[in-house]
């Protein structure tokens, strides 16, 4: 299945070196696209997937993504091999000079541009048919909603761009946080509206109508708006086209790629390598380098006391001991790579508390160990899932339980739970009788689940938000300002219309 990202890769590169001088590929707000490429059905495709693209670059999915969701939040601990950014995020003390912020940012803005000029250029066709253009506008609202949902999440409010830029001067000011949540659900949902319900053959990898509700649903709630997020969770559940993978780790292997739990994935495959240029949108970032970066060999990201304590565990009294442990992490001296080899770490501390005993712990997720030694240097093939359906089961749980219906949410988390063969949450040691108590148990499922998915970090700031944690009760380091990144310097220099006095809380 990787080789069909051969051909997205393909189609971008027409797009990269078929447009001269302004192709797409290197589009950014001060070059204009000619008019004249957005003629046939083939030229907008590619200029749609040309939006995909820096998904996979280092400042997003292919590096930055994971390790700035995934170092806000409490599971994560950086080691002394994790570069300088990432230890200040992880310790609270990010500034707004941090390239890696400001790299994010920049890029999350490629992608949007990238769209604007798609969104016009297929607008303005009149020889494809209506159906198809629509289908391809939905696409690239998705992706675009996506961006804008990432950056409200990140950094709060920011600039909203819907047109194609043209010229410096075209800069646009902040907008509230509130406005780029809704940007982004108002995206989101034309999306869903006019994209197909399913992907076959070489498009498998496309965002879907799924996928796009699967989104909304996460925006919904990180703007505290429970109802519309119901709604968009459950048309999820209603198109029957999602459930949980028999073996809960399918997701994170590189055999087992669009399996039926799967959203939305960013697809790798086994051409090239990893490409270092950070910010590059090219796509040429044919294979991930995440099983280093949190694997055995660099160990610059493990995991932190706490998420290795908070699966159900008969070392702590309980009747079972959660298998999603064992599939989530691997502690020094278990063996791997099909029971030929046996774990050893020497590098790149620190141990951390295990009920009381001190341990060397790495993620197991993504890195390769079940079925190689991936050795000092080890670029893998695994797509990167950006939701599944359990965080869909999950958020309906939460908002079941916010709501007062107790047994419903209690269901959801037992469909989750049933799938790996632990027992429904009412036969477990953790409380559950009254609402406090089944909220919390829907936020301990939430960490046990999707440790190291991106999830964690975004959960604990909305919860934060919406009155029903303190983020410092499991970050210690937590203040108000951590609730967001700072804008970053670069976008107060260059634009015009952002100043000092627009800094987010904490970084002025």
């Amino acid at each position: 299945m990787k080789q069909r990202l051969i051909l997205l890769l393909a189609i971008v590169f027409v797009v990269a070196y078929g447009c001269n001088e302004d192709d797409l590929v290197q589009l950014d707000p001060n070059r204009v696209v000619p008019e004249s490429f957005f003629e046939t059905e083939g030229q907008l495709e590619s200029t749609v997937l040309s939006v995909y693209a820096p998904l996979r670059s280092g400042n997003l999915v292919g590096r930055l993504y994971w390790f700035l969701h995934d170092l806000s939040d409490d599971a994560h601990a950086g080691t002394s091999a994790l570069f300088p950014v990432g230890q200040q995020v992880n310790n609270c003390q990010q500034t707004p000079t941090a390239g890696e912020i400001g790299g994010m940012w920049s890029t999350l803005y490629l992608m949007i541009h990238r769209a604007n000029t798609a969104i016009e250029g297929i607008e303005g066709n009149t020889t494809v048919d209506e159906s198809i253009k629509n289908s391809l506008l939905g696409e690239v609202r998705f992706l675009r909603g996506w961006a804008y949902n990432e950056l409200a999440t990140l950094y709060g409010g920011a600039p909203i761009y819907l047109q194609r830029v043209s010229n410096p001067e075209s800069s646009l000011p902040r907008s509230p946080r509130s406005e780029v949540f809704a940007q982004a659900q108002a995206d989101l949902q034309f999306a869903a509206d006019n994209l197909p319900d399913s992907r076959d053959g070489d498009n498998l990898g496309r965002t879907t109508r799924g996928a796009a509700f699967g989104i909304l649903a996460r925006s919904f709630m990180q703007s505290n708006n429970l109802p519309a997020a119901k709604t968009a969770a459950m048309a999820v559940v209603n198109s029957n086209q999602y459930s949980l993978n028999e073996n809960f780790f399918d997701s994170f292997t590189e055999e087992n790629d669009f399996t039926g739990e799967s959203l939305f994935e960013v697809v790798y495959a086994p051409i090239g390598d990893y490409n270092w240029n950070a910010g590059s949108g090219d796509g040429t970032n044919a294979k991930s380098v995440r099983a280093q970066e949190y694997g055995p060999a660099w160990r610059n990201v493990t995991p932190s006391s706490n998420i290795i304590n908070a699966f159900e565990n008969e070392i702590n009294g309980d009747a079972f001991t959660d298998p999603r442990l064992a599939q989530t992490v691997i502690f020094e001296g278990d063996s791997y790579a099909n029971g030929t080899e046996t774990l050893s770490i020497n590098a790149n501390g620190p141990m951390v508390d295990y009920h009381g005993t001190e341990v060397f712990v790495n993620w197991y997720k993504y890195c390769v160990y079940y079925a190689r030694n991936p050795g000092g240097y080890y670029t893998t093939t695994t797509n990167h899932v950006i939701q599944r359906y359990a965080d869909i089961l999950l958020l309906l749980a939460e908002i079941e339980a916010r709501d007062g219906n107790l047994d419903a949410a209690r269901g959801y988390v037992n469909q989750v739970r049933d799938r790996v063969g632990i027992p429904n949450i009412e036969d477990s040691r953790i409380p559950n009788g009254s609402q406090s108590e089944v909220i919390m148990a829907v936020m301990h499922e939430r960490e046990v689940e999707l440790a190291s998915e991106q999830v964690r970090g975004r959960d604990l700031k909305r919860w934060h938000e919406a009155g029903l944690i303190n983020m410092a009760d499991f970050k210690s380091c937590f203040s108000e300002k951590d609730l967001l990144f700072p804008i970053p310097l670069q976008e107060l220099i260059t634009n015009p219309n952002i100043n000092q006095e627009d800094q987010n809380v904490g970084y002025n």
